[in-house]
């Protein structure tokens, strides 16, 4: 099994009981990779669990419509991956019906015979350049915004799923609470996991992270993938 079909399927293991909201991220960090990569590094296993949660968001009583809706639309994108595969697999198993092997070839002909190497040769799709993160370094200073919001009395136990904008807009102080902001509060908050908080979120980072997909996924806010990711880091800062 491939890298991103095997690290995906632990990462959705990972959120079978988590809300629905992280659930949502976790597949759309799986599914574009899968789409940016050759079909046959799609498997179908990883298929069928992306499936299963996905459903499970549109099945659960705490989802939003508004979730129920993204769910729908990442299981047309895995339906498509789906498609996309068995195609690749239909297109490789007639190739592989007209070759003919190098003894055939020899066994037919007295002179030894010397198969075209382009003919074995697969196609492989031109991965599309992926464009920049849009980071802007000190946009906001999480540490501060942090305090901020422990200051105005929130605690990593306040609910804040029903209303999210709240400990957002005291975390970004004076910045308006916007899609833009909000990316590059998840920017901030992915860059900070990375090069200063060793890779841990505290309770109350982890807070206003959540508090970040609550109010950016039923609002179908786009959430940049940081540049300094891999893929592995990528799951484990969404796992958080």
């Amino acid at each position: 099994m491939n890298n991103i079909s095997a690290n995906g399927r632990i990462a959705l293991r990972a959120v079978q009981n988590d809300p629905p909201a992280e659930k949502l991220t976790r597949c759309k960090k799986i599914v574009a990779p899968l789409e940016n990569n050759p079909p046959n590094e799609t498997s179908d296993r990883i298929l069928e669990d992306l499936r299963r949660i996905l459903r499970s968001v549109q099945k659960a009583e705490d989802a939003s419509s508004e979730e129920v809706a993204l769910a729908g639309d990442l299981l047309l994108r895995v339906k498509a991956l789906g498609v996309r595969r068995e195609k690749f697999r239909a297109n490789n198993w007639n190739e592989g019906d007209e070759e003919v092997s190098i003894e055939e070839l020899e066994s037919t002909n007295s002179r030894t015979v010397y198969p075209d190497p382009e003919k074995y040769v697969r196609p492989v799709a031109p991965k599309p350049k992926r464009e920049p993160d849009g980071f802007v370094r000190g946009f906001i200073n999480p540490e501060e915004a942090i305090a901020r919001c422990s200051v105005a009395g929130f605690t990593p136990d306040t609910p804040t799923i029903n209303n999210p904008e709240k400990i957002l807009q005291i975390a970004l102080g004076e910045i308006a609470l916007d899609e833009k902001s909000v990316n590059q509060m998840w920017l901030t908050w992915a860059y900070a996991f990375k090069e200063r908080w060793n890779k841990t979120l505290s309770p109350m980072a982890k807070k206003i992270q959540t508090a970040i997909l609550h109010y950016a996924n039923p609002r179908g806010f786009s959430l940049h993938e940081p540049d300094v990711f891999t893929f592995a880091e990528s799951l484990e800062f969404g796992s958080m």
